[in-house]
């Protein structure tokens, strides 16, 4: 058996640390997902969309259409400067190409003004319009209770 030195056994200590903290990285968020309620899950991507809609707002001075599907083919790259302002996993959209929620229901996206706009989840039950739809509204810039 071959014998180091101390600062062999600490480059290897070292080295064996840095790997678990790498680890811990990569992988952490894939479990992390599972102690996270399916409500949580959408106010995460309703943030990162209504992020996504401000960068394209910010660098066309408008906002794009709010038909999902165009809205869709916008964000992620069917624009002019073919900007890709959102990155989509698999599950994000339909076969039709709509933005889906978790429960797999199209996202509704609505543009009251020049300045303000909302997404809504119809949340568990699939219905929009009563008290489980998950809302993000801008002009708050906030979830709506």
């Amino acid at each position: 058996m071959k014998d180091y030195t101390v600062k062999q056994s600490l480059m290897i200590v070292a080295g064996g640390g840095a790997l678990l903290l790498v680890c811990l990285y990569l992988f952490t968020p894939l479990f992390s997902v599972a102690g996270r309620s399916k409500a949580d899950t959408t106010r995460l991507e309703e943030a990162e969309l209504a992020s996504a809609i401000s960068r394209y707002r910010s660098v066309y001075q408008k906002f794009p259409a709010d038909d999902n599907a165009a809205l869709t083919r916008t964000l992620t790259g069917d624009n002019p400067q073919k900007f890709l302002f959102l990155n989509l996993v698999e599950t994000s959209t339909n076969k039709d190409g709509l933005l889906v929620d978790i429960w797999s229901t199209p996202y509704k996206f609505t543009f009251n003004s020049t300045n303000q706009f909302k997404i809504i989840s119809a949340g568990d039950d699939h219905a929009f319009g009563n008290t489980d739809d998950i809302v993000f509204d801008s002009n708050l810039n906030n979830f709506k209770p």
